[in-house]
């Protein structure tokens, strides 16, 4: 291979590279993904590391828009991808490798509009308190405070999974019951006052779970306290479980977090509070969470007088 293929490939992959490096740990595999799939409409085999992103223009971007759109491939998704192909543009022209011509005429390409649908759902008033009772349910103590606890922060403080499980000893003030939140989606920071509920279930788990850093880790076969923090799919295996005993649909963690912000708005929160404790940058994503019932919308506009 000579020097200038070699050092071309290198380009490429510093440009990938440091996109990726600059996102949240937790995004970084889907956007990957999305790449590869950008890459692989641009070039014949393309992956993300093997396409040249310095060469970048507004026709590719605008051709694997229209690709993907002719694929019918859903509205967010799409939006995804343009989101990642503008980022490595960017990450591009800051290294110095794309004009700012090149970078603007990217950036018009257009977002696409329309539903993607409401995907997930909010747990009712009475599915979340059976998802309580089957935590209390458990024949070994630990299991039902550790559960008890997830639950509850979920429900209660609208966390994401990735937040939930990387919370440490240090990111909970049993004096004013405040959740801080280091690794959200973004790598954003925010601090969330839980109620007595469920603080009292924090504490609960916390007064049980010995030494360690994570709030919420794994239980050993021998029923002691694990030092390692649970992960996503960890959380997600408890989850099930509790779902079978109570008799529930089907949900996922994400719809926890639904349920905590569709519960706020029922209550009267103001939208952009809600948003602030949801660590959404912006609004309108917040409004997408709102899994209130349609017949709770159509009973608000008859109250409208002139």
């Amino acid at each position: 291979m000579s020097r200038l293929k070699l050092a071309a490939q290198q380009q490429e992959t510093r440009v990938v590279d440091v996109y990726l490096n600059g996102l949240a740990v937790s995004g970084r595999k889907s956007m990957l993904s999305l790449l590869n799939l950008s890459a692989a409409i641009l070039q014949h085999n393309g992956t993300a590391h093997s396409y040249d992103w310095t060469q970048l223009r507004y026709e590719h971007v605008a051709k694997v828009r229209a690709t993907l759109l002719d694929n019918t491939y859903a509205v967010a998704t799409v939006n995804m991808v343009l989101a990642a192909l503008k980022g490595v543009a960017q990450t591009a022209f800051n290294l110095q490798l794309l004009d700012a011509d090149s970078l603007a005429r990217i950036k018009t390409v257009k977002r696409v509009k329309g539903d993607s649908g409401n995907k997930g759902r909010a747990l009712s008033r009475e599915e979340v308190k059976k998802l309580i009772e089957a935590t209390e349910a458990h024949p070994q103590k630990l299991h039902r405070l550790r559960d008890k606890a997830i639950v509850l922060t979920l429900c209660g403080a609208g966390l994401r999974v990735g937040e939930l499980v990387a919370l440490d000893i240090k990111d909970y003030c049993q004096r004013t019951q405040t959740l801080t939140v280091r690794q959200g989606k973004g790598r954003k920071y925010r601090q969330i006052t839980v109620s007595t509920l469920v603080a009292r279930a924090i504490q609960a788990w916390l007064k049980v779970k010995g030494n360690g850093n994570a709030i919420f880790t794994g239980i050993c076969r021998s029923g002691l306290v694990g030092h390692k923090a649970l992960t996503p799919a960890g959380v997600t295996v408890i989850l099930d479980q509790l779902a079978e005993v109570a008799g529930l649909e089907a949900f996922t963690p994400h719809d926890l977090r639904r349920t905590f912000i569709t519960r706020l708005l029922e209550q009267g929160a103001d939208l952009n509070i809600v948003r602030q404790l949801a660590g959404h940058s912006d609004i309108s994503t917040t409004a997408l969470y709102d899994r209130r019932a349609g017949q709770e919308i159509r009973q608000a506009s008859r109250l409208m007088t002139f």
